[in-house]
């Protein structure tokens, strides 16, 4: 595995636990009609959310926007956060109009969702709340799932330690090196006519080229500079990745009880 090098004290087992417990997960097989995928959407869409925020953190870091500039710690990475970021906030390549003017991958969610059906107000609600009144606010709204709030505050925890080689962690080995096996999965074990989830397709087929083919080498090579002459960085970083796999089962454990 790619990411052997990283591991520490036996930390692997429990990391490889997780991650076949999630490919394998029975929740994929479980969406059989459009009202379970609607739930499904409806609960994993504040995790596509709270990945642009993940993203950003990192870019903040690597290639902040600071006036004065000065040169990144990280130069040859600069461009690597940067693309990702330009993909995922701006990326023609899931534009649905006639003039494939760029979208973010966010939003060509929230369109697969409306494409299906799918309740969008509590997430449209949720991000009006963290716009106008901050996040904290915004984890107390009503009707806002629990697993997934969970998740979320996972998320923004790791983002507040504000230390470079946790949050590429849960970069490289909990999303970009992880996603395209889940999506992949639920793919496989869609049973809905295609027709009727174009968008949703567009969606995990972008996320699975970029994530396969781009995000996750260069992530999980970021992370090997940053953790290179540290077994305490290595140790933290599996540590992370597997609290953040173990938080995805709970999600994907919850989505699972009201669809399967």
């Amino acid at each position: 595995m790619a990411n052997q090098a990283l591991l520490v004290n036996g930390s692997s087992s429990q990391f490889d636990f997780l991650r076949d417990r999630l490919a394998n997960h029975p929740l994929y097989g479980a969406i059989q009609n459009q009202r379970q995928l609607q739930l499904f959407m409806e609960h994993h869409v504040f995790a596509v959310w709270d990945f642009m925020s993940l993203i950003k953190s990192v870019q903040n870091q690597i290639a902040p926007t600071t006036v004065p500039w000065i040169p990144s710690a990280y130069p040859h990475y600069a461009q690597f956060i940067n693309q990702l970021v330009l993909e995922e906030e701006s990326d023609p390549l899931v534009a649905n109009n006639d003039h494939n003017h760029p979208r973010s991958h966010f939003e060509c969610y929230l369109e697969a969702m409306m494409e299906i059906g799918a309740n969008t107000y509590t997430i449209s609600r949720f991000i009006n709340t963290v716009r106008n009144d901050g996040l904290t606010v915004a984890f107390n709204i009503p009707k806002l799932p629990y697993a997934a709030k969970q998740f979320m505050k996972f998320t923004f925890e790791v983002i507040q330690r504000n230390q470079l080689h946790l949050t590429v962690a849960l970069l490289a080995l909990a999303r970009e090196d992880l996603v395209p096996q889940l999506f992949h999965a639920l793919q496989q074990n869609l049973h809905i006519e295609r027709s009727k989830v174009k968008s949703l397709l567009v969606y995990l087929d972008r996320h699975i080229q970029l994530d396969e083919q781009e995000h996750a080498p260069m992530a999980k090579e970021l992370l090997q500079e940053l953790c290179a002459d540290s077994s305490i960085k290595q140790k933290e970083s599996m540590e992370i990745a597997e609290q953040a796999l173990a938080v995805r089962l709970e999600l994907w454990d919850s989505i699972y009880q009201l669809v399967g």
